[in-house]
C-alpha cells in the first residue's frame, strides 16, 4: 500500500487534448470534453483470428476475459538486421520511414555496473513529465515514450556492451519507440528520478509492479467498452510490428510499474502483457482507444462484441453481493434521532467513566469514542482516543481503536494519519478497513485506485449514522462519476436522499445529481440543477457549480468567454485558498489568452503560479505563461498591440524573459518596435539593460552599435559616444567597424568636434562617410569643400550629365549648386546649368534651382543675398536624414550588421573598389577623447 498524496479536488483542470501520432492509417481523431482522447481505428485490415497461428488460446466469457500468465522470458532473440544498405541516424529504421525526428528533448546516458558484467544502467532525461512503456514480443524487447526525440543508436548500443545486442528506432514522428534485441533471460526494472527514466538491464522476469486490470463494461453510458483504470495514460502510440507484421497500439503511462500481467483476449482485441503501460493488439477494423483522465477507454466503430456473462457467472457474482461484508464497527445504536439528546446521553457516558475501575474505564472510554464518532463530534473522539492510548499503549494494536481513531482523522481532513491507521496488518482482511483506506486515497486525488474497492464495499456505509453516512456515500459518488458508473452514482445518490438532509447536504447532491445528468447527455437538466444550487446557501457547492455549469455551457456555445470571465472573476473573491482557488485563476488565465487580454491573462495565472507554488500543476502555469510570452515578443504576437501596451506589459512580466539567445533577440525585437515609432528612451533602457548585464563579445558590440544609433537618434552624442567606447570588441567584421565609425563621427559632430570628426572620416569613401563629411563642411560655411563632397555625392548618387533625376539625385545638384554659389565659383555654377539644367527643369526643385543658377549679371541677387534667398527651399540631406529615411524601411536590427562576418553587399556603402581600410581613429585604435561641448 502506499500513503495517499494530498488532497486535490482536480475538477477544473481537464488536461489537454491528446494527439495522435500514427505511422499507420488510421480513421479519425479527435478531443473528449472529459479529457485526452483520440479514437483510432486502423484503416488497413488488421489479422484476423483465423490468420494467426494455431495455438491453444483461454476461453473468453462474461465480458471478464480468461487471463493467461504473460509468457516467459525470450531465449536468444532474432538479430536485428538493417533493411537499408546502411543504418540512419536512427538507427535501423524500415522502408517508407517518415522524415527525421526534432531536436532531441531528451539525453540518453549508460553505465555499466560494477558488479555485474552482465548488468547495465540506461537513463534517459527529459524536460517535461514522459510516460513509458516497456514490454516483450516476438523475442524483443520494446521501449516507448509518448514524446519523440532522436536516439544516437550506435552510441546507445556500445554503452549497451554485451546486454543489447542490436537496437533499432521506429519511424513514429510524434513519439520515440525502440526496439531492441539482448541477451537471454536479460530485463530491465525501472525506477525514476525526478523527471528521468531509468532502465537497470540484468537476469531477470519482466512484469508489472502494479498490475491493472481490464474492466469489461457493456452497459456503459457511452456504449460497449473496455476501460483500463490507470491515472495519467499518456498519448496512443500506433505502430506496425516489422516482425509480427500487425498494428499494435502503445499506451505509454507515468505511473510508475503499471501494467498488465496477464494477456486478456476479446474476440475484437487483445491485451497485451506489460511491465510498464498498455499494449492493445486490435483484431479486426475500426477498434478505437481513447486516453481519459483516469484511465483508457477501449471501443469499437461498429459492433463492439463483448460476451454474456454466463448462468455460472450471473450466480456467482450473486452469492458474492450477497456474501455479508466484513465489518469492525457497530455505531447504530449510538447515532441519535434527536440532537437534542446530545447533552444528556453525554453526561452519562462522561459519568460512566468516572465511575468505572480498571479496564472496565477503558471500555467506557470506548463507549464514548464511539458516541462522538457515530454523531459527528470527530475532534471529541479523537481527544477520548488520545487519553486511552496515553493509558494503555497496547490498545493502539485493537482493530477497533484503529478504526476509529483512523475515522475521526479522516473526517477532520487528516489524510496521512487516517491512512496510517487504516494500513494496520490486523486490518488487511476486514472490508471495512479496505473501505476507509480507498475513501482515504479517493480523497487525496487517486480515484482510479480507489474504485474497484469502493465499488465492492460500498454498502459498508448504508448502516452508518447520517454524520458518516452522507459525506463518505457523496466520495462514492464522486468516484464512480471519475469513471462513468452512472449506475452506481444513481444508486448512492437514491440512498442519501432517503435521509432527512440539511439545505448543505441537499445541495451537495444537487451538485454530484448534475455531473450524473451531464455525463448522460441531459445537459438543460444538468444545467438547472446547477442554477438551483447556485440559488442555495452552501458556499462550496455553489463555488463548484458555478464553474460546472459555466464550462458545460461554454461547450454548448451559450455563453461567451467574456460571461465566463465575469463569472469567475466575481467567484474568486467569493472563494479563496485552496486547490479551488488554483484551479480559478487557470482557467481565468487561460480564458483571457484566448480573448487577446494577455496583462489580465498572465497576471491571473502568476498569481496561480506564485500563492501555490508547492501545487504539482504550477510548473504547467509557468509554462504556460513563458510560452505566451514568447509568442508575444517572439513569434510577433504583439504586433496587435499599441506600442505603449506591448512594452508596458513586457515591463510588468519581464522576468518570462528567457535566457539565452531566445531572450536576446525577444529584446531586440521589442526595441525595434520602440524605436519605429520613436520611442527612443525606452528602447535605449532595454538596449542598456542588454549590453551590460547579458551579452560579450561581438555580439555586444553588434547591439552597442543599436544603442549608440538610438542615442544618436535621440540627440544623446556623449551617451552614444560612450556606449561605442564600451562596447568596442577586437576582430569585428569590417562592416561593422565602418558603421561604428559613422556613428563615432556623427556623435563628435553632434558635440561640434568638427576637426576630429574629420580625423575620424580620413580616408572613408562610402556614401555615409561621405554624407558625414560635407555636414561637416556645411554645418561650418566652408563653401567650397562643401561643393567638393556634394559633386562626390551626385557621382554616388549615379546622376548623369543630360539624364533624367529623381528627387534624391535632384536635392543632390540643388544643394552643390547653393554651395558654388556662395564660394562664388561661377565658372563650375554654369557647367552644372549646362549639365543638369534642362532635368532640373522636369523636376520638383525647378523654380529654387532657377533661383541659385542663374547667371548674376542676368539674375535677381548677388552672391550675398543668397542665403536668404534659398532658406525656404534648401534641401540638405544630412547623414541622419538618411538614417532616417531608412528606419521607414528596415528595423533597428535590419539596419546593424550581424556580429558574423557579412556577406555581399553593405548597406550605404559605396562599391567595393572605393572602399578603404578604416582611418586613424576610427574602432582599430582608440579615438581621441571629444572635447566638452554643448548640445546642438
Amino acid at each position: 500500500m502506499r500513503v495517499p498524496r494530498a488532497l486535490v479536488a482536480g475538477f477544473l483542470a481537464l488536461p489537454p487534448a491528446a494527439a495522435w501520432a500514427e505511422p499507420v492509417p488510421v480513421r479519425a481523431a479527435l478531443d473528449d470534453d472529459s479529457g485526452r482522447a483520440v479514437i483510432v481505428g486502423f484503416a488497413g485490415k488488421s489479422p484476423s483470428a483465423a490468420d494467426e497461428p494455431e495455438a491453444e488460446k483461454p476461453e473468453t466469457a462474461a465480458g471478464e476475459p480468461a487471463a493467461r500468465p504473460a509468457p516467459p522470458g525470450p531465449g536468444q532473440p532474432t538479430k536485428l538486421t538493417p533493411v537499408r544498405p546502411a543504418p540512419s541516424p536512427q538507427g535501423i529504421l524500415s522502408p517508407g520511414t517518415p522524415p527525421p525526428l526534432p531536436p532531441p528533448p531528451a539525453t540518453v546516458t549508460a553505465n555499466a555496473s560494477s558488479d555485474d558484467v552482465n548488468a547495465v544502467t540506461l537513463r534517459f532525461d527529459w524536460d517535461e513529465p514522459v510516460g513509458a512503456a516497456v514490454f516483450r514480443r516476438a523475442g524483443f524487447l520494446w521501449v516507448a515514450f509518448d514524446k519523440p526525440t532522436a536516439i544516437d543508436i550506435e552510441q546507445l548500443r556500445q554503452a549497451g556492451g554485451n546486454i543489447i545486442k542490436g537496437i533499432e528506432q521506429m519511424g513514429t514522428p510524434r513519439a520515440t519507440v525502440l526496439r531492441m534485441a539482448t541477451l537471454a533471460g536479460i530485463n530491465p526494472s525501472l525506477r525514476r528520478d525526478g523527471l528521468a527514466w531509468l532502465f537497470d538491464f540484468r537476469k531477470q522476469p519482466i512484469e508489472a509492479v502494479t498490475p491493472v486490470t481490464v474492466k469489461a463494461q457493456p452497459e456503459s453510458p457511452v456504449g460497449a467498452r473496455l476501460f483500463v483504470p490507470l491515472p495519467e495514460p499518456g498519448t496512443p502510440i500506433g505502430v506496425t510490428d516489422p516482425e509480427v507484421g500487425d498494428n499494435i497500439v502503445i499506451v505509454p503511462v507515468i505511473p510508475l510499474g503499471h501494467g498488465t500481467r496477464s494477456e486478456y483476449i476479446y474476440p475484437q482485441v487483445r491485451f497485451l502483457p506489460t511491465s510498464q503501460g498498455i499494449v492493445i493488439q486490435p483484431r479486426n477494423d475500426d477498434i478505437r482507444v481513447r486516453t481519459l483522465r483516469q484511465g483508457i477507454e477501449v471501443s469499437s466503430g461498429g459492433e463492439f462484441h463483448i460476451s454474456e456473462v454466463t448462468p455460472e457467472d450471473k450466480a456467482n457474482r450473486r452469492r458474492a453481493a450477497m456474501k455479508p461484508l466484513t465489518r469492525i464497527l457497530s455505531l447504530e445504536r449510538w447515532k441519535l434521532k434527536n440532537i437534542d439528546a446530545f447533552r444528556d446521553r453525554k453526561y452519562e457516558l462522561v459519568a460512566a467513566i468516572s465511575q468505572a475501575k480498571g479496564n472496565q474505564r477503558q471500555a467506557a472510554r470506548l463507549d464514548l469514542a464511539r458516541f462522538f464518532f457515530a454523531n459527528g463530534f470527530h475532534a471529541e473522539a479523537l481527544a477520548v482516543l488520545k487519553e486511552a492510548a496515553r493509558t494503555r499503549a497496547e490498545i493502539e494494536q485493537d482493530p477497533e481503536f484503529r478504526m476509529l481513531r483512523g475515522g475521526a482523522q479522516y473526517m477532520l481532513g487528516r489524510l496521512p494519519e487516517a491512512y496510517n491507521d487504516f494500513n494496520h496488518e490486523t486490518l488487511n482482511v476486514i472490508d471495512e478497513a479496505i473501505f476507509w483506506r480507498a475513501i482515504v486515497r479517493a480523497a487525496a486525488g487517486d480515484m482510479t485506485d480507489a474504485v474497484p474497492d469502493l465499488a465492492r464495499t460500498g454498502r459498508i456505509v448504508l448502516p452508518y449514522p447520517k454524520a458518516l453516512k452522507t459525506p463518505l456515500g457523496t466520495v462514492v459518488i464522486r468516484t464512480a462519476l471519475e469513471i462513468g458508473d452512472l449506475k452506481q452514482a444513481r444508486h448512492f445518490l437514491e440512498i442519501l436522499r432517503l435521509d432527512k438532509l440539511t439545505a448543505a447536504e441537499k445541495s451537495q447532491l444537487d451538485f454530484e445529481e448534475g455531473r450524473v445528468m451531464e455525463l448522460a447527455g441531459d445537459f438543460d437538466a444538468a444545467a438547472g440543477n446547477w442554477e438551483k444550487v447556485i440559488n442555495g446557501h452552501h458556499r462550496p457547492s455553489r463555488a463548484k457549480a458555478t464553474v460546472a455549469r459555466m464550462e458545460l455551457l461554454l461547450k454548448l456555445n451559450r455563453m461567451t468567454p467574456k460571461e465566463a470571465i465575469k463569472d469567475l472573476e466575481k467567484l474568486r473573491f467569493a472563494w479563496r485558498g485552496d486547490e479551488f482557488e488554483f484551479t480559478i485563476f487557470r482557467r481565468l488565465g487561460t480564458l483571457y489568452l484566448e480573448e487577446g487580454l494577455y496583462r489580465q491573462g498572465l497576471d491571473r495565472l502568476r498569481k496561480a503560479a506564485t500563492h501555490y507554488r508547492t501545487h504539482e500543476e504550477a510548473m504547467q502555469v509557468t509554462q504556460q505563461m513563458s510560452d505566451t510570452f514568447i509568442d508575444l515578443y517572439l513569434n510577433d504576437g504583439a504586433d496587435a498591440l499599441a506600442p505603449v501596451t506591448a512594452i508596458a506589459l513586457y515591463d510588468e512580466f519581464k522576468e518570462l524573459t528567457p535566457a539565452g539567445a531566445q531572450g536576446d533577440e525577444m529584446i531586440r525585437k521589442l526595441a525595434d518596435r520602440l524605436v519605429g515609432v520613436d520611442l527612443l528612451d525606452r528602447a535605449a533602457m532595454l538596449l542598456n539593460s542588454q549590453v551590460r548585464f547579458r551579452l560579450q563579445g561581438l555580439e555586444k558590440a553588434r547591439v552597442g552599435t543599436q544603442l549608440a544609433l538610438v542615442h544618436i537618434l535621440d540627440r544623446k552624442y556623449k551617451e552614444a559616444l560612450q556606449v561605442l567606447d564600451e562596447t568596442a570588441a577586437p576582430n569585428m567584421p569590417e562592416q561593422l567597424l565602418t558603421q561604428r565609425r559613422h556613428l563615432r563621427a556623427k556623435g563628435l559632430l553632434g558635440l561640434d568636434n568638427r576637426e576630429q570628426t574629420l580625423a575620424v572620416l580620413k580616408g572613408d569613401k562610402t556614401l555615409d562617410g561621405e554624407l558625414l563629411r560635407n555636414e561637416v563642411y556645411w554645418t561650418s560655411r566652408d563653401w567650397s569643400n562643401a561643393a567638393q563632397s556634394l559633386r562626390r555625392l551626385i557621382r554616388y548618387s549615379q546622376a548623369k550629365p543630360g539624364g533624367a533625376l529623381d528627387e534624391k539625385q535632384a536635392s543632390h545638384v540643388l544643394n552643390y549648386a547653393i554651395a558654388l554659389t556662395l564660394s562664388g565659383n561661377e565658372r563650375a555654377l554654369s557647367r552644372v546649368r549646362g549639365e543638369y539644367g534642362a532635368a532640373m527643369e522636369k523636376s520638383s526643385l525647378k523654380d529654387a534651382f532657377k533661383l541659385i543658377a542663374t547667371p548674376t549679371p542676368v539674375g535677381l541677387t548677388d552672391p550675398a543675398q543668397v542665403p536668404n534667398l534659398v532658406k525656404e527651399v534648401e534641401n540638405f540631406q544630412t547623414f541622419m536624414a538618411a538614417y532616417r529615411e531608412r528606419l521607414k524601411k528596415q528595423t533597428l536590427s535590419d539596419m546593424v550588421p550581424s556580429a558574423a562576418k557579412p556577406k555581399g553587399g553593405k548597406p550605404g556603402a559605396e562599391p567595393e573598389e572605393t572602399k578603404q581600410p578604416p582611418a586613424k581613429g576610427s574602432e582599430t585604435e582608440t579615438p581621441p577623447a571629444p572635447a566638452a561641448a554643448a548640445r546642438p
